[in-house]
């Protein structure tokens, strides 16, 4: 499943970052915190749906549609908090 595709107050894990992205946006999630393993969840999403806000490591960082799409995460909601 796609970061993308949460919903809003729906929490998840990052399983992994789509390969075909550069290694300047690859390296920029890993900065940012999206690793595999890390708990997220979409906390707003813009009226026009994009761009939409995550709590990752306790920060609300903004990511445009097009780059949530290349995370993927588990399916179904993760309990603990972010």
């Amino acid at each position: 499943m796609l970061l993308s595709a949460l919903k809003k107050g729906e929490k998840s894990r990052i399983v992994s970052i789509d390969t075909n992205c550069t290694n300047e946006v690859y390296q920029r999630f890993l900065d940012l915190g999206f690793v595999p393993g890390a708990l997220v969840e979409l906390q707003n999403i813009s009226p026009l749906g994009d761009p939409m806000a995550f709590m990752i490591h306790n920060t609300l960082i903004s990511l445009r549609k097009i780059d949530a799409d290349k995370i993927i995460v588990e399916n179904g909601k993760e309990e603990t908090s972010c």
